[in-house]
């Protein structure tokens, strides 16, 4: 690292202490110097905008004039020797025109006021405003030309007569007449005026008029004026040769610039002189600064190596005194260095805890990558063990067709550990719905307490709580949810409770609103948990403790769905336990509704009230049958069909109330059956989406089929009622 002199340090300090104030100094004066040249351009634009006016309120008396003279009656008869003579009399009291012309629409001269009437005529020049003025129907303002020898500009006006342009009137101007204009500012001789027409060719310039007549603008003018703005700024260089801050503005009519160029040095002196000021007052303080640090150097090096002694010897565990100076930083930094022991202790003590906080936190991600591989070889457990189940069945059904109750007993086999891989992949896309915010509420007002007993009926027709003692206090508590969630919920809780209470422990479950709450509380006195485990008991595939025979089974991810549902009913999860076999309580709360007024009948004795007739369109034989004889206990008359085609005949030829139709059909699936049925007028049929994929965007494409209602499989009966329900309304 290169080292630096205090000297040269103090220098900097000096500079860099001037220097701001000559930034805002210098800000000051580039605001000054803006405010200058924003008022030079006002100003500018200001006279050249006095000038277009002017220049355009000439040009329109012109065209006033002609405007008038193009509604003679004389024209309206064709009379065209009769309008000569109104023509000339309308060119002696305009002194600004050369002459007055009349030409037809395609540009063939019928009179020329220079000409006796009867001479031949020269051709129309400007021929490009003659064609503008026909095709606009409109006045136009020619640019500038030569007629005999002369430069002229030509004002053009169309005569129409029944809708059509039937001639063209032309006024030729003098540009004198602009030159007048000009003249009358008065502007100082160093300024200088000029009118370009459209084409940028030189009508009028207040200096050099005759010389300059019909050139071109200079080029820096060219180029500023490029932009086809209808005004602007800049500076310039004249045709002399001058540099002039000039400003332009372009007339609406015809496209024709004023142009006014200012002396830039007359401009912009005041802000030079103020840059020269500034520019010396800098240096002047830049030198006096220098100075002062050279002297403040020499003052301050001496106690500096005082305090260098000093710092060497309490390095060497000497005690030096500090250095007797006037400078109370010098002071300050001698008792620093004492001070510094001290604080080296504090900032050791700092770092060890962050060393173990950071311990912590590997602990932490060491645990959960635990979790992980923990959670991967239950998944291994769990799919294996049915697996092999599912194995066994295959070849006893081989090997034992002949033997009815070795096939049947397979067949039992099969059955079970298929529903137990459902489970466990419902468990999954359950988990992964969840945490990804999938999962869509079907809310409705539900009663915990029922809720509750559904789950314990369940789990106890199951055998599994047969080795515990249940507690049961279920209070009313309605709130405003998913009743198939709140069952997983509790289900998820009560599972949970079973597999870490030991035989002949207790189990207690409570359902209660407490003020706007609605809570549920799963208690029991099994294994418990220990601090860090209750911390993280929600986490994704965290477990307890368990033995390599994995009796209790599960995935690690009922908690985690516990508490996300919970959420998403607005609501939350928490568990307390005092410790390792000291039991837990899980304790989930939802926000609280009233009770809504009695319950409607249930789906059968409705649907004997008010019958429907159903069709079912499904592939799946059990599935079909099932169904089927669901509906008919409920009380609806049925018809089924086991393929889109049969589907689509029995639909057109039974037009039932309500059609369930699979999406998966062969032949023709279920979205192009709907797009079918709808297109036949089957407007009336309330169609049923019924598949396995219940994405949200495979719900959007049933919907956009033509289907009224999409439902997941499995179905059941409560929501099989609420969707023939629905379609009565």
């Amino acid at each position: 690292m290169t080292r630096v002199a205090l000297r040269k340090h103090l220098f900097v300090l000096a500079i860099a202490s001037i220097l701001p104030i000559a930034l805002l100094a210098g800000a000051g004066l580039l605001t000054l110097f803006q405010q200058q040249r924003a008022e030079a351009e006002r100003k500018a634009l200001e006279i050249t905008r006095a000038l277009a006016t002017a220049v355009d309120a000439e040009l329109q008396r012109s065209i006033s004039a002609l405007l008038a003279l193009a509604s003679a009656t004389s024209l309206d008869r064709g009379d065209i020797a009769a309008f000569d003579g109104t023509a000339r009399r309308a060119l002696a009291v305009q002194p600004q025109w050369l002459s007055i012309n009349l030409a037809t629409p395609a540009g063939e001269a019928l009179i020329n006021t220079r000409f006796t009437l009867g001479e031949p005529l020269p051709a129309v020049v400007e021929t490009e405003c003659l064609k503008a003025a026909v095709r606009t129907a409109k006045p136009q303002v020619g640019s500038l030309s030569q007629a005999r020898g002369r430069n002229a500009v030509a004002l053009r006006v169309p005569v129409v007569k029944d809708g059509a342009v039937r001639y063209v009137l032309t006024g030729v101007v003098d540009p004198a007449s602009i030159l007048a204009i000009v003249a009358r500012q008065r502007v100082p001789d160093d300024w200088v005026i000029s009118v370009f027409d459209s084409k940028g060719i030189r009508v009028a310039r207040s200096r050099n008029h005759a010389q300059y007549l019909g050139t071109q603008p200079a080029e820096s003018l060219q180029a500023l004026m490029a932009g086809n703005a209808d005004e602007g700024t800049g500076t310039t260089r004249t045709l002399e040769g001058d540099t002039v801050f000039t400003a332009y503005t372009r007339l609406e009519r015809g496209r024709w610039v004023v142009a006014m160029g200012l002396p830039a040095s007359g401009v912009f002196l005041g802000a030079a002189r103020s840059i020269a000021a500034y520019a010396s007052m800098v240096t002047l303080s830049i030198v006096i600064g220098l100075a002062w640090a050279f002297v403040l150097a020499r003052r301050i090096n001496g106690p500096m190596a005082q305090l260098r002694d000093a710092a060497n010897a309490l390095g060497e565990g000497r005690e030096d005194p500090v250095p007797q100076t006037g400078i109370r930083e010098i002071h300050e930094v001698g008792a620093a260095i004492a001070d510094a022991a001290r604080r080296r202790a504090a900032s050791e003590a700092e770092r060890e805890e962050l060393l173990q906080r950071e311990q912590a936190a590997r602990a932490e991600a060491e645990a959960a990558s635990r979790a992980k591989d923990n959670f991967l070889a239950m998944l291994g457990h769990e799919l294996r063990n049915p697996l092999a189940a599912l194995s066994n069945a295959a070849n006893l059904l081989g090997v034992g067709a002949s033997h009815p109750a070795i096939a049947g007993r397979a067949q039992e086999v099969i059955q079970r550990q298929v529903a137990h891989l459902a489970r466990l992949t419902d468990d999954l896309l359950d988990a992964a719905r969840a945490l990804l915010g999938k999962i869509e509420l079907r809310a409705e007002p539900i009663d915990l307490a029922a809720v509750a007993t559904q789950a314990l009926a369940t789990l106890t027709a199951t055998g599994r709580t047969g080795r515990h003692r249940l507690n049961v206090d279920l209070g009313a508590a309605w709130i405003d949810g998913d009743a198939v969630r709140c069952d997983q919920i509790v289900s998820n809780l009560l599972v949970n409770a079973v597999k870490y209470t030991p035989d002949g422990g207790a189990i207690t479950v409570r359902t209660h609103r407490d003020g706007d709450e609605c809570v549920l509380t799963v208690a029991d006195d099994g294994v418990g948990m220990s601090p860090e485990l209750a911390a993280r008991a929600f986490g994704l595939f965290v477990q307890g403790e368990r033995g390599l025979d994995r009796a209790q089974g599960g995935l690690g991810i009922g908690l985690t769905l516990v508490r996300r549902l919970a959420e998403l009913h607005g609501g939350r999860a928490d568990v307390a336990s005092d410790g390792e076999n000291r039991g837990c309580k899980f304790t989930v709360r939802f926000p609280a509704i009233d009770a809504p007024a009695a319950a409607a009948a249930g789906p059968a004795q409705a649907a004997r009230e008010n019958p429907c007739t159903v069709l079912v369109i499904e592939d799946n034989d059990d599935a079909r049958e099932t169904l089927q004889m669901l509906l008919h206990t409920m009380g609806h008359h049925v018809h089924v069909a086991p393929d889109g085609l049969s589907g689509l005949e029995k639909m057109l030829e039974v037009a039932p109330d309500v059609a369930l139709v699979d999406l998966g059909l062969p032949g023709l699936d279920g979205l192009q059956l709907a797009r079918r049925v709808r297109a036949s007028g089957g407007s009336e049929i309330y169609l049923v989406a019924v598949t396995g994929y219940g994405a949200r965007e495979d719900r959007t494409r049933a919907l956009e089929a033509g289907f009224d209602a999409h439902m997941t499989k499995p179905v059941g009966a409560a929501e099989l009622h609420e969707i023939l329900r629905r379609s009565r309304t």
